[in-house]
């Protein structure tokens, strides 16, 4: 079995013009034949990805991808070339550079790939003077880019010749090549799917980072469907768990065959989002023989998907060849990109290879180059971390998750924690809740918002103390996420911006007294109420005399001073005659051990319209204990 956590992991792929031995290279060090297909076997040609492993002579693990060199299935090699540590580019020595040599390598320089081996075929053809000369043809090629001075190692896989040095030069160029972090979530492209009996639907692909389990759960994208891993294989052989650099098979349960297909992603629950917008870096290629338009309808690749989209390019003026710009792929379906991601651009129609580049906003928005989006869109390709947390904090309206932005980031949740607290150290965020965190400039929006709501109610309103808390919530829900209302609201509470009283707020600077009109008519009602005894006029009878507004002030303002007290929708009291009847209750139970609605409205000298609701309420309060068609005695004592 495979111990991944000791031994050292790389994925090397071939590239390289149709016919010029990529498969017999890959046969003659592996003993594996990579053409697996009918048609492959009965044209001699590859077709589809081809995969080997390969263990060199300094014990380094290696996974080859061998790519098909026909000009017709660019898309296919494109499929599985991303992720590779090192490419060799095969030249066969008699017939030299061809046009799939350069597109190839362009691609491969596109995507970035960081060490190449030139591996000269079929030198048994010729004689020495003829490779020299396609050596120095394929230094041409070379010249100018990340590989040039690559090593140039002749080959024949008829005779063996070459193989030595070959495997020494593939063990010093991946001895750079430094170990794939473990601790980021795990993302897979997936380049074939089928089905094993018993193990169902089976995904394959170069794990890019992270690891893969058996028995985990992992999410299918852009689906977003859940699946469960059901057992993992390397080459092969069945695992515990494949990390990250290794050519890996899943066999996925709760998954049909037909609801996976090459180009999708299999990640990490929650570790990358799909989009139909990503902002991007432009290359175009040196050779392109014309500018590029504004918005040409293109193929988008990027692990093992190729998705058509329009590139919208975002800089002023035509795009010269050789040359790169900010743009927007606007694709028909959604793509899963992480920042820093390489990605090859291809021509809609005829379909040749233009160009390529770098994600930048793996999510992004429709952007308007007359609209400021340049400016924080540069932020986003070259600033640093703080920067671009700041810039991503400006756009959300409400506390982002520290997750959602580090996934936005294309970072890891530790740093991206650690810089936000650099950032709310120098006032430029906040922390709303554990894990949450906005913009300073939203977070004083915010600030501003509710402090003006709460002056503008007091303000229309001097009759009441202030606005309701529930209100003031409701009244801002299309302006406010509730999360956001809360942890300002709470803030400001604590920071004495306000006074609270029950359940209604105003500004901490602004003191109040009821206004004279208001309170006289409220000392009138208390006296009015209180001649009555017990059976006082209903709510909206005495509302009626002053006016339904004043009424409703009146009310409002004696509720609010504890002045008053509402026993039902018809009925109000004032806290003196609640006070006398509590006493009365007392005085009875002190003689009688019940009470039932003829005793108390002999008691209070009511009717049972008012009898009724005047109990409900004292059960309610705890003042009385219903039992029955009977009261017993409460909490009473003051």
């Amino acid at each position: 079995m495979i111990n991944a956590t000791t031994t050292r992991l790389a994925i090397v792929g071939t590239a390289g013009h149709i016919d010029h031995g990529k498969t017999a290279l890959v046969r003659r060090l592996t003993g594996i034949d990579t053409d697996r297909l009918p048609e492959e076997k009965r044209r001699g040609i590859s077709i589809d990805l081809g995969f080997a492993p390969l263990t060199t002579p300094a014990g380094i693990r290696v996974g080859i991808v061998d790519v098909p060199g026909h000009e017709r299935f660019v898309k296919n090699m494109l499929a599985g070339v991303g992720g590779i540590d090192l490419v060799l580019l095969v030249v066969a020595a008699d017939e030299g550079v061809m046009p799939q040599t350069r597109e190839h390598f362009a691609i491969v320089q596109l995507l970035g790939v960081p060490r190449g081996i030139v591996v000269l075929t079929k030198r048994d053809l010729v004689e020495g003077d003829w490779v020299e000369m396609v050596k120095r043809d394929v230094g041409t090629l070379l010249q100018g880019t990340a590989l040039a001075g690559s090593p140039m190692i002749e080959f024949s896989a008829v005779t063996g010749a070459g193989t030595p040095e070959l495997l020494a030069e593939m063990d010093r160029q991946l001895a750079g090549v430094a170990g794939r972090s473990l601790s980021e979530p795990a993302r897979l492209p997936v380049d074939r799917v089928f089905t094993v009996e018993g193990f169902g639907t089976v995904v394959t692909g170069t794990l890019w980072r992270g690891a893969i389990r058996t028995g985990e759960t992992l999410e299918l994208l852009p689906t977003g469907r859940s699946a469960r891993v059901r057992r993992v294989q390397v080459h092969g052989e069945t695992v515990d768990e494949a990390h990250a650099g290794q050519r890996t098979a899943v066999a996925l349960h709760g998954v049909e065959r037909d609801q996976v297909v090459r180009g999708d992603w299999l990640c990490a629950p929650g570790a990358l989002r799909a989009s139909s917008v990503i902002d991007v870096r432009f290359e175009l290629l040196p050779d392109y023989p014309r500018e590029w338009p504004s918005q040409a309808r293109v193929r988008f690749h990027l692990g093992a998907s190729e998705l058509l989209g329009r590139l919208v390019m975002l800089e002023e003026g035509k795009l010269k060849a050789g040359g790169s710009a900010l743009a927007q792929l606007r694709l028909e379906r959604p793509t899963v990109a992480a920042r820093g991601d390489r990605f090859v651009i291809r021509s809609y129609s005829p379909s040749r290879t233009v160009g390529g580049g770098t994600v930048i906003e793996p999510v992004a928005e429709k952007r308007n180059r007359r609209a400021g989006g340049l400016e924080s869109l540069a932020v986003f390709e070259t600033g640093s971390l703080e920067a671009r947390l700041i810039e991503r904090l400006g756009s959300e309206t409400k506390p982002a998750a520290v997750a959602v932005l580090a996934q936005a980031m294309g970072e890891s949740e530790a740093a991206v924690t650690a810089a936000l607290e650099r950032i709310a150290g120098s006032g430029q965020a906040v922390a709303t809740t554990p894990g949450r965190w906005l913009g300073m400039k939203r977070w004083n929006e915010a600030r501003d918002l509710i402090a003006a709501t709460v002056r503008e109610y007091a303000e229309k309103n001097p009759a009441r103390f202030g606005i309701p808390k529930g209100e003031l919530k409701s009244g801002l829900k299309m302006k406010l996420d509730a999360a956001l209302h809360d942890a300002v609201f709470e803030s400001m509470a604590t920071n004495g911006a306000f006074e609270i009283r029950l359940d209604r707020v105003r500004a901490g600077d602004s003191p109040w007294e009821p206004p004279a009109a208001q309170a006289a008519a409220l000392a009138k009602l208390e006296a009015e109420l209180e001649a009555t005894g017990y059976s006082v006029p209903e709510v909206l009878t005495w509302q009626a005399k002053l006016g339904a507004a004043q009424g409703a002030e009146v009310l409002g303002l004696g509720l609010f001073l504890g002045r008053l007290v509402r026993i039902s929708q018809e009925f109000a009291y004032t806290a003196r005659q609640m006070e006398e009847l509590r006493g009365k209750l007392a005085q009875w139970f002190e003689k009688n051990a019940a009470l039932n609605v003829a005793g108390f409205k002999e008691m209070t000298g009511v009717s049972r319209k008012h009898a009724v609701p005047l109990l409900e309420h004292t059960d309610r309060i705890g003042w009385t204990v219903r039992v029955g068609d009977e009261r017993k005695r409460g909490r009473l004592r003051g």
